[in-house]
């Protein structure tokens, strides 16, 4: 996977607990620790839609669908 740079600003607050989880070992570097934050946020925001489309209603259709093979 690539990987670009950007630029942050966070509280010192912010930093000082990357600091903080960097030194532990627990995370590499803060790269590391702000690229788990991001995978974090986007494995809770797809739990989040698949949690809204479950409340939608179950459709029965679906089940047709899952025993075509394909999937």
């Amino acid at each position: 996977m690539a990987h670009i740079k950007i630029s942050l600003s966070l509280s010192e607050e912010d930093a000082a607990f990357l600091d903080t989880e960097t030194l532990s070992g627990r995370y590499s570097s803060r790269s590391a620790a702000v690229q788990d934050a991001v995978r974090l946020l986007r494995e809770s925001l797809l739990a989040d839609a698949y949690a809204e489309a479950y409340a939608e209603g179950y459709d029965e259709d679906w089940d047709a669908t899952a025993e075509d093979g394909i999937a």
